[in-house]
């Protein structure tokens, strides 16, 4: 399923309703409505029973909506049952490890046409990528726990050590034909924004699209960072207009500004347009 994702993703509290009325008037292109770790047990029913009053204000806010649903299943039973009741528009399944369990999501909410993220956050959810991935065409994407999956492999959540496990996840959601969420590094640096700034800037260029956020103040850096300038997407409206007109006349290779195009040069310049061509407006 092709699915153009956010640039911003800010996990709010499901039982915290003040921090969402927050969010609703802040920059994040998505709020995530978070039943999992921000949750304590005992509150999650109280976050269960503000879901509705909190996608309606949500809405009101024109906001792209994600609730992120706890893993075992008789939490998560009882958070679909209450997702069916004002479906948002993305469902985030946490520790993934196997096609089955998004099956068994797509299964639970089958007369609703809801886009599902795998959050992958285990070592066995890595080397399952790739089937994962493949699993259902209503799972749009793909998103590594840093935190998490660096607890489970007994290792520090920076660049060096996420690296591989991101890249696996990223190939396999590019095999399927889908998207990768994320940067390579850990989400919980919100105080030193320096740091965080240059992981996620480290991280567009290898594939990745949007990112999530614990706090207000990351979600600046994630939209500057996975927003291409006015003068880049000039550039990849001229590569696919000089392109074009260059196979009409049977070239299959140009140079546009010294650089050589050729066919996936040409596409990469497409996507780029496909996905941002409001701001050409």
């Amino acid at each position: 399923m092709n699915v153009l994702l956010p640039r911003s993703w800010l996990y709010v509290p499901g039982n915290k309703s003040d921090l969402i009325k927050k969010a609703s008037n802040g920059t994040a292109d998505a709020i995530v409505i978070d039943f999992e770790d921000a949750v304590l047990a005992a509150d999650k029913p109280v976050a269960r029973s503000q879901l509705i009053h909190h996608v309606e204000l949500l809405k009101a806010q024109k906001k792209l909506i994600a609730v992120r649903v706890n893993g075992p299943k008789a939490l998560l039973d009882q958070d679909i049952e209450v997702l069916r009741t004002c479906v948002p528009d993305y469902l985030i399944l946490p520790k993934v490890e196997s096609p089955e369990q998004i099956q068994y999501v797509i299964d639970k909410m089958k007369d609703f046409d809801i886009h599902i993220i795998g959050l992958i956050e285990s070592p066995i959810g890595v080397l399952n990528a790739h089937l994962i991935a493949q699993s259902h065409k209503n799972l749009v994407a793909l998103s590594i726990g840093s935190e998490d999956l660096s607890f489970e492999m007994q290792m520090q959540p920076c660049w060096d050590s996420l690296y591989v496990p991101s890249m696996q996840v990223n190939i396999a959601c590019k095999a399927a034909g889908i998207s990768c969420i994320g940067y390579i590094g850990s989400i919980a640096e919100f105080r030193e924004l320096d740091r965080f700034k240059a992981t996620v800037e480290r991280s567009v260029p290898l594939g990745f699209l949007g990112g999530f956020a614990i706090h207000p103040v990351q979600i600046a850096i994630l939209n500057e960072a996975f927003t291409p300038s006015y003068e880049e997407l000039k550039q990849a409206k001229r590569i696919v207009m000089e392109f074009s007109a260059a196979q009409n006349e049977s070239k299959g290779v140009i140079a546009v500004n010294g650089k050589m195009v050729d066919l996936p040069v040409a596409r990469r310049a497409e996507q780029l347009i496909d996905r941002f061509s409001y701001l050409l407006e």
